[in-house]
Order: structure tokens, then C-alpha cells, then sequence
């Protein structure tokens, strides 16, 4: 992986409590630094997503095309004013290649390199902020978009799609090959 292809830097906070009894952030840890830099990267999506996408708007659209509410997964919780779609992480992998320490700076690199008809797929890398040739961590992040009424896959959004290639700087062509991530 190169660092120079990530568009997206989310610096991590290294917390006392993520220590290990030996100094180190515990292996587990490294999983939540990995979800909060993703969600920073949805949060830079927000110029190319579209405004005017709302919950009940998707979910009127959606349920006529697949002809009905359909049955419910009472696995994924959702209330009666909460989203019918979104992601669910289908695959997260770390390789772990320095030990992290409480006086670290570091930062971790998101990027989307591959987008399925349903799904995406995601690189990380724990680096220091400061010495970029220090790689801590390496990861990777399969995301499936689900109706969550179903449990089932669904189509990702154009708009989603969209922001993903945009913010990338990906074509089309490259992104997709009609297979599932």
C-alpha cells in the first residue's frame, strides 16, 4: 500500500485505555481506530452525497420496486423512524506490523479500491503522523449495503457510488465488473 493514494487522514487519539498490561494498544483496539476512520471518511463523502436523500423517501422507492414491506429481520434492530438500508461490515482484517505505544502519533489512511454491485471494498493504514515511513498497521474492510428490514444485500446508491469514484478520483470502468466486492 502507498501512502500517497489515500485521500483521507483521520489522526488517532491513543487513549490510555487501549493499553495492554505490557504498554501497547491491544490488538483489538486497532479494529476501532479502523471504524472511526471510516466513519470520518463517510463524513468527507457529505459535498458529493445527495441532500435530498431521506430514509422514508429510499424506503417508498425501494419497497415498490421489490413489491412490498417484505418480511422483517428481527436480528437488525432498526426503530419504526430508522433507516431501512445501510452498511454492515461483512470482513475486517488487520496486519499488525509495529507495536503502538501511548506516545505514538499516529494517523490512519482510508480509501475505497474496489466497488461491487452491492458492496465496497476498503484499505487502511495505521501510520505516524509524523515519520510516514512508520507503518503500525495495515487493514481491510469488506462492506455489504443491506436493506436491514431483510438482512438482504441491496444495490449500493448511485449517489454512494458516485462519491465514492468523485472523491477518489476513480472512473466507472475501474470501480465495477459487475461481480460483488
Amino acid at each position: 500500500m502507498s501512502s500517497e493514494t489515500y485521500h483521507c487522514w483521520y489522526p488517532v487519539q491513543i487513549r490510555f485505555r487501549d493499553l495492554d498490561p505490557l504498554a501497547h494498544v491491544n490488538n483489538t483496539v486497532y479494529f476501532v481506530y479502523l471504524e472511526e476512520a471510516r466513519s470520518f471518511y463517510f463524513d468527507q463523502l457529505r459535498p458529493w452525497r445527495h441532500a435530498d436523500e431521506t430514509p422514508a423517501q429510499a424506503d417508498k422507492e425501494d419497497d415498490a420496486a421489490e413489491g412490498g414491506e417484505g418480511e422483517h429481520n428481527p436480528r437488525i434492530k432498526t426503530g419504526p423512524r430508522g433507516y431501512h438500508y445501510g452498511m454492515l461490515v461483512k470482513e475486517n482484517t488487520c496486519t499488525y506490523l509495529l507495536p503502538l505505544v501511548r506516545s505514538d502519533r499516529a494517523e490512519v489512511g482510508v480509501k475505497v479500491v474496489k466497488i461491487g454491485r452491492t458492496s465496497f471494498v476498503m484499505e487502511h493504514e495505521i501510520r505516524d503522523s509524523t515519520d510516514h515511513s512508520r507503518v503500525f498497521a495495515t487493514g481491510r474492510s469488506v462492506l455489504v449495503w443491506c436493506n436491514y428490514h431483510t438482512g438482504r444485500p441491496h444495490p449500493l446508491p448511485d449517489s454512494l457510488r458516485a462519491a465514492f469514484e468523485q472523491f477518489e478520483g476513480l472512473s466507472s470502468a475501474a470501480t465495477t465488473g459487475g461481480e460483488q466486492a
